[in-house]
């Protein structure tokens, strides 16, 4: 259970580090197991509630992580998509 917690760490931590929402099913994809296993959804669990934490050199201090490179394109239709979001929202009064 130990090997896998670190491995849920892991790979956590990477999908952290590109941006991702770590979840179950990202996990599981990552780590290509073919089923769900209840020792895979306790690892997740354990990691999600802060009781696992990776235990490999953590990135030093000193060298901040690079800034994933946006495009403009990108930039403009995520503020597009999100006036949209904003008006859908307003409009069921949520």
């Amino acid at each position: 259970m130990e090997q896998l917690s670190q491995q849920v760490a892991k790979i956590a931590a990477q999908l952290q580090q590109e941006g991702k929402e770590p979840s179950l099913a990202l996990v599981k994809a990552r780590l290509g197991t073919a089923t769900m296993s209840p020792a895979l959804l306790q690892a997740y669990q354990a990691w999600r509630n802060g009781a696992v934490t990776l235990l490999s050199d953590p990135v030093p201090q000193s060298q901040p992580l690079p800034e994933p490179q946006v495009s403009s394109d990108i930039k403009a239709d995520l503020a597009r998509i999100e006036a949209k979001l904003d008006l859908i929202i307003k409009k069921l009064g949520i």
